[in-house]
């Protein structure tokens, strides 16, 4: 093909309007002139589209541009690539930049030895740190492909790359979130020949709130994204690949996203023996703590929320599937009704219009043979709460006096849930009453588990974990709430709180706040009795003393002012103090 170009370089634009020119134009200054740059713009409802335009007018032998609605980075890259005529093709994503000489000193590298992939290093620039680094690709020039599976690095990057286009004809990215996680690596493992420069030709621009740090429900795509990595990589290099996804699993859920860690442990689980017989992993001992990680019981990601005559508004399962994609939803209701072994006081309850209560029952039912988490109609789940998912059951407290009956969870067939359930099937006041969910569970506890019923944070009989009502039942703004009630429209910046709820967190302010001074003002007793002509050795001692107190007495301190009291009670200090500035400059 005559005016096919040496390399086309594919950048994806999505709503980057203060960065594309910067990484446009180090691409144009590149001394590789044979090139052509794809800008596929992917649906910015900014200034980018009109960007795109003007580089196409003001070169139009140099860029092409693509306006497509919106479908994400990979549906973008392919759509950059059905339209590039390059010999190689090239990534560069739009808020990143790239050396002058990258892209003629990798097609030279790739020309030279008829490679099918020339790799380099990257420079990663921490913006808001205001420092850089750099991610050597691999220890040694000449690329050996087992080694450098298990022991290189920038395996996943896109952007690092310089692909020959015959790659491409069976390769696309999928429609995902860690889209380069699910294909770049398995790529990899299957190209005849791959090339290396090490420098740090591509330069990544890190921040904070962008799609590689930020905390979504989408990002449990990661998940899929790793299935993909294993099981589309070459057979040949398993032993190198599951070592490979080991160490990255590991960061992931040590370091970067644990709040996924219950999804992380359920994929482990699922390539148990690979992991478990890995020789690289068995000599590896950081690495190694994975396995650690498989011994742990997980509650399955079930959401329970049993409606039986009036179905669930969609507004609320989008809500829920939004958050919790991967979930699945169990609903069942009048169906279950229909089960000859239900207890007699069901279908009494029923008969006389107490539907919560048959409700309540059906979703313990539920609860108990899948396992999950019961939610009411009233409750709003966030991300947060799949941390919960690593207990083996967990409650809440709605007020200092009452248990939630709108959040809690368990593994199946926990006994606890199991005892709950048979305190429906005896024929005592308790069912004649229709007692509720929440009093049972309360009553269960105090009875074999020494349950105080204060509105404080409990572990009983080492499993079963008791929350404040700040963590599945109302949002007081210091980052714990995992499901919070969302009973009436409440301003924007405002939150949904009871007054027993607040009057308890006003209480636990003061308490901290009372103690935080006590300590603060405390005096350690052998300063006071300390001998008037101390002989050397005995004046050290006390030095000694007084400087271990002052270091306790700082460790309190710097506890109190990193906690939710301190921060809560920040603007009434802040308050306080403007009073008595004003009031010292009226004296």
């Amino acid at each position: 093909m005559e005016n096919r170009k040496k390399v086309s370089v594919i950048i994806p634009v999505y709503e980057v309007e203060l960065y594309l020119n910067r990484a446009v134009d180090s691409v144009l200054n590149q001394t590789l002139s044979d090139l052509e740059i794809i800008l596929v713009d992917d649906g910015s409802t900014d200034a980018s589209p009109q960007i795109c335009d003007q580089y196409e007018k003001e070169y139009p032998d140099r860029i092409r541009v693509i306006h497509q609605e919106n479908q994400g980075l990979g549906m973008a890259r392919n759509a950059g690539i059905a339209l590039a005529s390059g010999e190689y093709i090239a990534f560069l994503d739009s808020d990143d930049t790239v050396e002058p000489d990258m892209y003629q000193s990798m097609y030279q590298k790739a020309k030279e030895n008829d490679y099918d992939m020339v790799m380099c290093d990257v420079q990663i620039l921490y913006v808001e740190e205001d420092r850089t680094s750099v991610v050597s690709t691999y220890s040694k020039e000449e690329i050996d492909l087992p080694d450098y599976i298990a022991y290189g690095n920038n395996i996943t990057y896109s952007v690092n790359k310089l692909f020959r286009r015959t790659l491409w004809e069976q390769n696309r990215y999928r429609k995902m979130l860690f889209e380069d996680i699910a294909l770049i690596p398995a790529m990899v493992t299957r190209c005849l020949s791959i090339g290396y420069i090490p420098k740090a030709f591509y330069h990544y621009y890190r921040r904070a709130n962008t799609l590689s740090t930020t905390q979504a429900g989408e990002m449990v795509d990661i998940i899929q994204a790793f299935r993909f990595f294993i099981d589309e990589s070459d057979r040949c290099f398993r032993e190198e690949v599951i070592y490979c996804a080991a160490k990255q699993l590991f960061w992931n859920m040590t370091q970067s996203r644990i709040i996924f860690q219950a999804d992380f442990i359920e994929l482990l689980k699922e390539y148990e023996s690979d992991f478990r017989l890995n020789r690289y992993l068995a000599s590896d001992q950081r690495v190694k703590k994975l396995l650690d990680f498989l011994d742990r019981e997980v509650i399955p990601e079930n959401l329970i929320c049993v409606e039986i005559r009036h179905p669930l508004p969609e507004s609320w399962k989008d809500t829920v599937k939004k958050t919790f994609p991967a979930s699945q939803l169990l609903t069942s209701g009048e169906e279950m009704l229909l089960d000859p072994s239900l207890p007699d006081c069901i279908p009494k309850a029923l008969a006389e219009g107490k539907t919560a209560f048959a409700e309540e029952y059906i979703a313990l039912r539920l609860l108990f043979k899948h396992g999950g988490i019961v939610l009411s109609r009233q409750s709003l789940p966030n991300l947060r709460l799949k941390a919960l998912r690593l207990q083996r059951i967990f409650f809440g407290f709605e007020d200092e006096e009452s248990l939630t009956d709108s959040c809690f969870g368990a593994l199946p067939h926990h006994y606890f849930i199991q005892a709950l359930l048979r305190s429906y099937e005896e024929p005592n006041i308790f069912n004649t009453a229709f007692l509720p969910l929440k009093d049972r569970i309360r009553d269960l506890l105090v009875l074999d588990f020494d349950f105080k019923i204060n509105g404080r944070r409990q572990l009983l009989a080492k499993e079963i974990q008791i929350y404040l009502p700040d963590v599945l039942a109302y949002d007081m703004q210091n980052g714990e709430n995992c499901c919070k009630k969302e009973r009436m429209p409440v301003p924007e910046g405002f939150e949904l709180v009871s007054s027993s709820v607040l009057h308890l967190w006003s209480q636990r302010i003061l308490e901290n706040w009372n103690l935080y001074k006590q300590l603060r003002d405390q005096k350690p007793a052998a300063a006071v009795k300390a001998s008037p002509s101390p002989i050397r050795s005995d004046r050290q001692a006390l030095d000694t003393l007084e400087r271990q107190w002052e270091s306790r007495l700082q460790e309190v301190i710097d506890t109190y002012e990193q906690s939710t009291s301190w921060r809560i009670t920040k603007p009434l200090r802040k308050l306080a103090a403007w009073f008595g500035r004003k009031r010292g400059e009226n004296r």
